[in-house]
């Protein structure tokens, strides 16, 4: 018989065997922009079907929190948060190529951040 802990450990092995299987990377790990332009990121999801897993974009910007910018769910549905200018990022996803894209438009001097893709949120 397994001790409360012992049943805990498991099920967070359990638990992390199932996410293990999702992979993410971004390829292309910097990106220099010209001001009032547009950048695309781009995020390579593997070890499943793009459509099957939601995808998570966040900012780090310097001295700040890291924040959700927009997200992607298995149905297509775009969510983005509430503090977001309306057209500066938007999400796709290629199912071809397993890849999300960040798209983010005129680009500003605060948009200088490091960009996180998540198949989570965190």
């Amino acid at each position: 018989m397994l001790s409360l802990l012992q049943a805990s450990i498991l099920a967070v092995l359990e638990a992390l065997c199932v996410y293990s299987a999702v992979h993410l990377e971004q390829p292309e790990p910097s990106s220099t922009k010209t001001l009032a332009k547009t950048a695309r990121l781009e995020c390579v999801v593997s070890g499943v079907t793009i459509s099957a897993v939601p995808v998570y974009w966040y900012q780090e910007r310097p001295d700040q929190n890291i924040q959700v910018l927009v997200f992607i769910l298995p149905d297509g549905t775009v969510k983005k948060a509430s503090d977001i200018a309306p057209n500066k990022f938007e999400v796709d996803r290629v199912p071809e190529t397993s890849t999300s894209i960040l798209i983010i438009h005129n680009i500003e001097k605060q948009d200088s951040a490091t960009y996180y893709c998540a198949s989570r949120d965190m």
